[in-house]
């Protein structure tokens, strides 16, 4: 317990530095980090830290998708001058295609020059989790600058808490009231009750964090915006625990207790971060849907 404890505090210390400085290069380099480690626990997973052609293009594409969405989301949108007739923007959403295109070789060029030991399976599930991990990663760094910006840091904060909070509701009802088991043979500790238990404090607590954030900041929150900030953490609960349990059938799967040993008590970063992984990119299409502040 005391080191997990541990383990706790350090990961709140860099995530308080980290929202500090979230309108600075330290969010997309700490993001960088983020993406390159889970990707690496999820290749590991499946015998594909072994092949480096391949190790070399997914972490490549994990460490520059951050950098790159910093840029087109800071970026002048005046159109650049000379050869290019379009904005800096658009560049660099140019330049994340071209990254994506040789990263996505370097996969497959593995595979044409060691198919014998590097499995077809190995190449779907890296290419996989090359694309889909800082999609969704760096859909924070969209978050934080999301409009004006003037809500970006709270978006940030609450899309990355929406799969905690999900997680903490489910296991304290699930303790106090817990019978039916959920999904016994993928994660024999989830129940029926802390599922929708999970689902009720999600959306009490998303309402609450709402209103107290909008009278904090002055800004109108009227019974529609209620609904809606309550719907959010409705939908956010069921999607983290989709998202726990698949990365839990993996590790079944391949016969693994946790992803790694980087955060000591909890295991990997992939180990925390399942749940947000499904959970920011609904956050980020909810919010441009619905106008909540």
């Amino acid at each position: 317990m005391k080191t997990r404890l541990i383990s706790s505090a350090v990961g709140v210390a860099i995530a308080l530095t980290v929202f500090w400085l979230h309108n600075t290069l330290v969010l997309p380099l700490v993001l960088s980090a983020v993406i390159c480690i889970i990707l690496f626990e999820l290749a590991r997973a499946v015998g594909g830290h072994k092949f480096g052609l391949a190790m070399t293009g997914v972490m490549a594409y994990g460490a520059l998708m951050p950098l790159l969405e910093y840029g087109k989301c800071t970026a002048d949108p005046q159109k650049l001058s000379g050869w290019f007739e379009l904005s800096s923007s658009e560049l660099f959403g140019h330049l994340q295609s071209g990254l994506l295109t040789i990263c996505s070789l370097m996969l497959f060029l593995q595979f044409l020059f060691h198919h014998g030991k590097y499995r077809v399976e190995q190449l779907a599930f890296m290419g996989g989790a090359m694309y889909f991990v800082p999609w969704s990663i760096t859909k924070l760094i969209d978050l934080n600058y999301f409009g004006d910006g003037t809500h970006g840091l709270f978006y940030l904060v609450l899309a990355l808490c929406g799969a905690w909070i999900a997680d903490s509701g489910a296991y304290f009802c699930g303790v106090a009231l817990g019978k039916r088991k959920l999904c016994p043979n993928i994660s024999p500790k989830k129940t029926v009750e802390g599922f929708i238990g999970g689902i009720i404090s999600n959306a009490v607590i998303f309402l609450g964090i709402f209103w107290v954030y909008a009278a904090m900041r002055h800004v109108p929150f009227g019974f529609i915006d209620g609904v809606l900030a309550a719907l959010l953490g409705v939908i956010c609960a069921p999607i983290s625990v989709v998202g726990d349990l698949v990365f839990s059938v993996i590790k079944r799967e391949k016969g693994i207790k946790d992803y790694g040993r980087i955060m000591p008590g909890h295991g990997g970063l992939t180990d925390r971060f399942d749940s947000v992984l499904f959970v920011v990119p609904l956050f980020y299409v909810f919010v441009h849907f619905f106008t909540i502040l």
